[in-house]
């Protein structure tokens, strides 16, 4: 189940949003709570009584709280919501930046788009309740994909780099590579050593990746055109 909150002023788009959700989810079997809120200030208050929402679709304008306030008190909470803007203005780029949207949508909805972006929201919140399984000294440990920033094979080591701490276990990348492609996560083969999360890819070109960590990884020549490919075809839902 995924729980979706919608925060707009105008009553019409609230009802069109919750629509166009209750379609794609008729078609896909995906099961939603949706709540509905015309202003900040009631999305904020039942997020401070509790309330945690997987995708947000948030208007920017509103009278007594707008939406970047409610977004920086969301993200003040370190909650993991997923920020889907949605609004007939596009001059908020800086201020939407920092509070780490998801996607912009424009008014009028654009129907496909809005598709588009549920979508990848749900393939985004769906990889990150998946976790990464490994032993290390007849010990069991976990790790969430979603915080996997890239796997590197060291000799007889795979070091898995996360975004709070590295791990080591023994193993073989091409293990890692067959677990990736059967739970179908998107990690690019960059070099017979690594194995990249796009989703950290800051910086990329032909002959090396840089990474939100500010890491640069080579690009072996035989992965070049394929890494290339990949990416551009994964970034549109990036």
């Amino acid at each position: 189940m995924f729980k979706i909150a919608i925060c707009d002023d105008v009553i019409s788009t609230t009802t069109e949003i919750e629509t166009l959700l209750s379609l794609i989810a008729n078609v896909k079997n995906y099961e939603l709570d949706i709540d509905i809120f015309f202003d900040g200030s009631a999305l904020v208050k039942q997020i401070a009584a509790g309330s945690i929402y997987d995708i947000i679709y948030l208007d920017i304008e509103m009278n007594e709280l707008d939406g970047i306030k409610a977004a920086q008190y969301i993200r003040s909470l370190r909650l993991p919501s997923l920020l889907i803007y949605i609004s007939a203005y596009d001059s908020y780029c800086k201020q939407l930046f920092e509070v780490e949207p998801f996607r912009f949508l424009s008014k009028p909805i654009n129907t496909a788009l809005f598709n588009k972006y549920f979508l990848a929201a749900c393939n985004r919140l769906e990889t990150k309740i998946l976790f990464f399984p490994f032993s290390f000294k007849q010990r069991i440990y976990k790790v969430c994909i979603a915080d996997i920033i890239y796997f590197e094979s060291k000799g007889r080591y795979i070091i898995i780099h996360t975004s709070k701490q590295d791990y080591r276990y023994i193993d073989k990348i091409r293990n890692v590579e067959d677990f990736c492609l059967k739970h179908d996560l998107n990690f690019l083969r960059i070099q017979q050593s690594y194995l990249v999360n796009p989703y950290y890819i800051s910086n990329l070109c032909l002959s090396e990746v840089t990474l939100c960590d500010d890491v640069t990884l080579p690009i072996s020549t035989k992965y070049q055109k394929t890494v290339l490919q990949h990416y551009l075809t994964l970034a549109e839902d990036l």
